[in-house]
Order: C-alpha cells, then structure tokens, then sequence
C-alpha cells in the first residue's frame, strides 16, 4: 500500500510539473532579436503580405508590376494602389475611377473616403481615414520607377533582396494620391519615412511576398542596397523574427486553475489517509 502511495504522488507531482512548464511557456519572455506581435501587429503582416501577394499576381497578368502612378502624357494621376485594387476584390470601387483625371479631380477626389482596409493600420487609423500606411520607395533602380512598370527580369538582385512595399506611420500620403517615399542614397527608417507601431522595427514585403522585419537601426548603405533592384550588388542583411503572441482562452487559465486546487485537495486527502493508518 506505501508503493501505491508513493505512486500516487510521483504521478500527481509529474502532473504538476507539466502544468507548471505549460504556464512559464505563456510568461517567458521572447529572446531580444525576436517581435512579439500582437493582434494588430498581425493583422500588420497580413495586409503587407495580401498587397505584396497582389502585386506578384499583377506582374503574372501584365508582365510587369504597375507603375508608380496611372498617368496620362506622364502626368500622375493615380496611385499604384488604386491600379491594384482589382486584384485585391475591389472591382466595383475601381471601375468607379476616371483613370485619365487626378486622383483630386472631382469625379475621383470622392472616392478617397472609400479607401480598402487592406490600406490602414489597425491600431492609428479609424474607419473612415484616408491616409494610407503602406507606401513604396520611389526612385532610380527601386521597384517603382516612374510611369512604366518594372519586369521581374529586371529584378537582378533577387526577389528576396529587393523591397516592394513598406509602412508609413509618420507620412500623411492619402491612398489615391500618386505618392510614395523618394529613396535617395542615405535612407533611414522612422520619422516622416518608413516606420512602424511596432517599436524598433519597420515591415516590409519584399518581391517574393514575404514579410520582413527590418531593425530601425540598419545601415544606410544596406538599406539604399535593399530597396534597389538592378545594381548587382549583394546586400547581406538580418531581419529580425516575429512571433504572434498567444492569447489564452480564459477558460483553458480558469481550467488550470481548478487542476491546480483539486491537487492541492488530493495531496492533502493522501497526507490524512496516510495519517489514519
């Protein structure tokens, strides 16, 4: 019977130890080159990740990823994101622009206040705002070079080293507007260009669709590298890791809670019974 007993324990104690090594999972603190992101710091990734995704499928359909502006004679009229919106569900809304007429025009300057959610930030940005967070690096070489879109086979540095899109916290760019971020040869994250909610960091899509965190902090020289596509000049970088962080469910923390209480229970009806005999 004292090896049933001491069973018993061993058992309910390596229960323990699980649900103890289960909770200090929700409590450890990510390593330091790693975001923690949170709901709107994910829902952040996916609208980058679904705008790059339509740009890739744009480039299958015509050949060449849109130009930086809908112009006319060269005349910027509308944005690039205005161009994409067919591609991300928003048929109706673009077949409303007058695309030989200014993105201010009065036949286009109403459809401002219909701006896509897939073009705000979750945690800034009401329902009704017209300032988009998501913009390009315009300029010689980049990815959005003046009024003829770019082909992929121009793409020489490889689409995994070529930036496409990025956020914009500080910039007050409306979506329609033919505007985006100039690149000159020092360029910097935060402030007016570049930046993010998400502190030290600033997301990115790059030509192959995938996400990348770059540090606010990276080098002149290899961020100018990044976002320049035909130089032929390798630029080794290190994005940083993110996770989404885990929300609990109340009632799995409410579940172990009870576990808990009801081993203290058993453990102190073990050491009565143990007492009796």
């Amino acid at each position: 019977m004292r090896f049933d007993r001491l069973s018993g324990t061993k058992k309910a104690s390596g229960w323990f130890l699980r649900a103890f090594l289960i909770s200090a999972l929700w409590t450890t603190p990510a390593i330091a080159d790693t975001i923690v992101l949170d709901q709107n710091g994910a829902n952040d990734v996916n609208n980058l990740h679904n705008i790059g995704i339509a740009l890739a499928n744009y480039n299958d359909i015509f050949n060449h990823f849109p130009a930086e502006f809908i112009s006319a004679g060269g005349t910027p009229l509308l944005s690039w994101r205005v161009a994409l919106l067919p591609l991300l569900g928003f048929n109706t809304l673009f077949n409303q622009f007058d695309l030989t007429r200014a993105w201010d025009d009065p036949v286009n300057l109403p459809l401002l206040q219909q701006m896509p959610d897939i073009y705000r930030s979750s945690p800034l940005d009401a329902a009704n705002s017209t300032i988009t967070r998501y913009v390009g690096g315009s300029g010689p070489g980049t990815m959005f070079e003046g009024a003829n879109g770019v082909t992929q086979n121009t793409v020489i540095d490889g689409t995994s080293n070529t930036i496409l899109v990025g956020e914009t916290e500080g910039s007050a760019i409306p979506w329609t507007a033919p505007i985006d971020i100039p690149i000159g040869s020092s360029p910097t994250l935060g402030g007016n260009g570049f930046s993010s909610f998400i502190p030290d960091a600033v997301p990115f899509v790059f030509v192959n669709a995938t996400v990348q965190f770059l540090p606010d902090n990276i080098s002149s020289s290899t961020l100018h590298c990044l976002f320049i596509r035909n130089d032929g000049i390798p630029c080794p970088f290190v994005a940083l890791d993110y996770i989404v962080a885990p929300v609990p469910e109340p009632a799995s923390l409410t579940l172990l809670g009870t576990a808990l209480l009801g081993f203290g229970v058993i453990r102190r009806r073990r050491k009565r019974g143990m007492q009796a005999s």
